[in-house]
């Protein structure tokens, strides 16, 4: 009786938990965004300077590697720039490119860590009104309630006369 008690009350905070997905994906796509258009005028720039100069980002870019010096400083600077701008544009266009359901599921697995923090220092949980957060909530209820069903059967089972039910 104890397990079946703790198991849906374990379960609720984790209807409770799933449910701040959809909600924690929103704000992570804004800070991502915002972290986009923040980096996109300096990338831009770059490709408008060496196109002045016949070069395409990748040539220059190249060129940059085997520079040395003042260059190769200067150089370092934006090739961090771009491979940073061209890693969260992928990373957007990724959680874009799925149904908002998916998409928390989507960042679970390829969240990166420092938007992530950011988000988590703002974020506060809210009651969720959509469906996305209600199915979050019944799949956050049904993976704690029967994962410890199942524990506390095979507890009650192995313990032979303590019983779950």
């Amino acid at each position: 009786m104890i397990g079946r008690f703790l198991a849906v009350v374990l379960g609720l905070a984790g209807a409770a938990f799933g449910s701040q997905a959809p909600g924690f994906t929103l704000l992570y796509m804004q800070n991502l965004q915002g972290r986009i258009d923040e980096l996109r005028p300096i990338v831009e720039q770059f490709d408008a300077d060496v196109a002045r100069y016949g070069y395409t980002r990748a040539t220059a870019l190249s060129e940059c590697e085997s520079s040395t010096g003042l260059l190769e400083a200067l150089c370092s600077g934006y090739a961090t720039t771009i491979r940073r701008y061209d890693e969260l544009t992928a990373h957007m266009a990724q959680l874009q490119s799925v149904s908002e359901l998916r998409r928390p599921l989507i960042l679970a697995a390829s969240y990166k860590r420092d938007i992530a923090e950011s988000v988590m220092k703002e974020f506060k949980p809210a009651v969720p009104i959509a469906a996305d957060g209600a199915i979050y909530a019944g799949g956050g209820f049904g993976v704690v309630w029967g994962g410890l069903s199942l524990i506390f059967g095979l507890l009650g089972a192995l313990g032979g006369g303590w019983r779950y039910a």
